[in-house]
């Protein structure tokens, strides 16, 4: 092998040295975009079907913390993917007639030790929060 074949050798291998550390971050990101996509979809899920979940119980046959109980379980039903001890459901009722649910989920991001190691927590809430009106 020539001595000119073998410094591009090792050109090539410092390019891909170079290289990888930035193509590995960047396919890190976008696999933690994808999961918190995931997770935020699911938060904003619940707290519509939730809501609705609420808004649909006969109020006739069921108090306000029968509704409540219902809306509770439907936002835990549609969040199973997630970790439960880590989901927080607020139900409001304004009026009688309108009911508000936020939910809130605390996550730990993936990448939470790198960003620590820059001074953030590593941690992110994603919320979401719906209202619906009773039709008569």
């Amino acid at each position: 092998m020539s001595l000119r074949m073998e410094r591009e050798l090792g050109q090539d291998l410092v390019e891909y040295a170079l290289v990888l550390p930035l193509f590995l971050l960047l396919i890190l990101g976008i696999f933690e975009f994808s999961l918190l996509y995931f997770q935020y979809v699911t938060v904003a899920n619940a707290a519509r079907e939730a809501a609705r979940a609420g808004i649909v119980t006969p109020t006739e046959s069921c108090d306000q913390g029968c509704i409540d109980s219902r809306v509770r379980d439907a936002a835990r039903r549609l969040t199973a993917g997630l970790a439960q001890d880590d989901l927080n459901v607020v139900i409001t009722h304004p009026s009688l007639d309108v009911i508000r649910v936020d939910v809130s989920y605390a996550t730990a991001l993936t990448t939470q030790p790198l960003i620590q190691a820059v001074g953030g927590d590593g941690s992110l809430t994603l919320r979401s929060s719906a209202s619906m009106h009773r039709e008569r």
